[in-house]
C-alpha cells in the first residue's frame, strides 16, 4: 500500500521529497538503460510509487494548486425514466 504523503507531512516536505525521487529517477533510468537488471527495475517501481504517492499527496493539500482528486459518481437509474 503507498504512503500517504499528506499526514504528518507539510507540503515543502513532500515537494523535497518530490524533488529527491525526480532526481533519483533520472539516475536510475540511466542505470537501466545500461544495464537493464530486474534489481533496477524494481527501483524504478518503488521510485515511481513514491512519485504517485507524493502527487496525490500535493493534490490532497492543496487541489486548487495541483488539481483536486478524481472522484467518480453513479445513479441507479434502474426505475427508469417517467415519459
Amino acid at each position: 500500500m503507498a504512503t500517504d504523503y499528506s499526514i504528518g507531512f507539510t507540503e515543502e516536505e513532500v515537494l523535497e521529497i518530490l524533488s529527491v525521487q525526480k532526481a533519483e529517477l533520472k539516475k536510475t533510468l540511466q542505470s537501466f538503460s545500461d544495464s537493464g537488471s530486474s534489481a533496477t527495475k524494481r527501483r524504478l517501481d518503488e521510485i515511481n510509487s513514491i512519485i504517485s504517492s507524493c502527487q496525490l499527496a500535493l493534490r490532497k493539500m492543496n487541489p486548487q494548486k495541483y488539481g483536486g482528486t478524481n472522484h467518480i459518481h453513479s445513479s441507479d437509474l434502474s426505475g427508469g425514466f417517467p415519459l
